[in-house]
């Protein structure tokens, strides 16, 4: 989902990601069924509410040295799985920087991460969280 500047809870003007109680970092975007627009006359909630799932986050050039840290812990360290998942919080705000709406994944797990192919950073990092459950807040 691209971040555009519209009152629009699923098509935010920014998208933060917290690790924690932390906001770690300002995203490019967040894919994933929970955060797929709703179908015409559908439920207004996302799918996968109360579920486990996956998303996908595609990352700025403003990374944080927490969430990268935590994505390097994870994958090098994949037999402490349990003990790395996270409280991870996905936040959409509209263009004044009011929160329009928060994604709460419990027990998030990063399970991909595909970093730039070149040293210059310019291609999109992108990064694929398991989650245990889904919670939504306005």
């Amino acid at each position: 989902m691209p971040i555009e500047e519209t009152p629009d809870a699923r098509h935010p003007a920014a998208v933060t990601v917290e690790l924690g109680a932390f906001q770690v970092e300002t995203v490019r975007s967040v894919s994933g069924p929970a955060f797929d627009p709703a179908p015409p006359g559908g439920d207004p909630l996302p799918e996968g509410v109360g579920r486990p799932g996956e998303i996908t986050i595609v990352r700025g050039p403003d990374q944080s040295a927490a969430f990268t840290d935590w994505l390097t812990r994870c994958l090098v360290e994949r037999g402490a799985a349990d003990r790395h998942r996270q409280a991870v919080t996905v936040v959409h705000y509209a263009a004044d920087r009011t929160p329009l709406r928060r994604y709460h994944l419990v027990g998030a797990l990063p399970i991909a991460w595909e970093t730039p192919a070149d040293a210059t950073g310019a291609a999109a990092e992108s990064v694929t969280l398991a989650y245990e459950e889904l919670t939504v807040s306005e």
